[in-house]
């Protein structure tokens, strides 16, 4: 029996934000279990730890609109990769925090990025694909989510034994990791 690609008969786009969906996801996920004992190690309470991890859904939740926006103004290319790379520089200077209030603003801003990324990425696959290919791209790309998010907690737990502040720049060198 012969392997049959499942990226097979669909744009090279599909497979590259797949990609990219699954490196953000994992890097998403391996900083997961860092937030709240990096946050911790300012000493705030339980209820500022959760709104640091709060602050980046937040804002990605207020900038939708105006990520959508920048998508019909500059084009989903270019606004997915200034999103990401939003995201990465955020998350490294998340990373070299050196107060509660640091890290919850370079936080939130990353949310940002990750808004525009999440909206031109979006906007790009219903753009290169066929009305027939709509369904299958799209499960490949929240599959690459999905299988990313899976992976990424086991590999942020396993780097805190480095340091609090070590996932953040792995999560950072992934989303600026510019060959796809």
């Amino acid at each position: 029996m012969k392997f049959r690609s499942p990226f097979q008969g669909l744009p090279r786009e599909v497979s590259i934000l797949t990609s990219i969906s699954f490196l953000v996801a994992i890097g998403f996920g391996v900083i997961i279990p860092a937030i709240p004992i990096f946050a911790k190690s300012f000493n705030v309470s339980n209820t500022l730890i959760g709104l640091v991890i709060s602050s980046f859904a937040i804002m990605r939740f207020v900038s939708g609109l105006f990520s959508g926006k920048l998508v019909d103004r500059f084009g989903e290319r270019v606004v997915l990769g200034f999103g990401l790379l939003t995201v990465s520089a955020f998350t490294l200077v998340a990373g070299l925090a050196q107060s509660y209030s640091q890290l919850l603003l370079f936080r939130s801003a990353g949310g940002l990025g990750s808004s525009m990324f999440t909206i031109a990425a979006g906007a790009l696959l219903l753009r290169v694909v066929g009305d027939s290919q709509r369904g299958r791209a799209q499960s490949l790309y929240n599959g690459g989510f999905i299988a990313g998010g899976v992976a990424g907690p086991a590999f942020g737990g396993a780097l805190l034994a480095i340091s609090p502040r070590a996932p953040f720049f792995i999560y950072s060198g992934l989303l600026g990791y510019r060959d796809w």
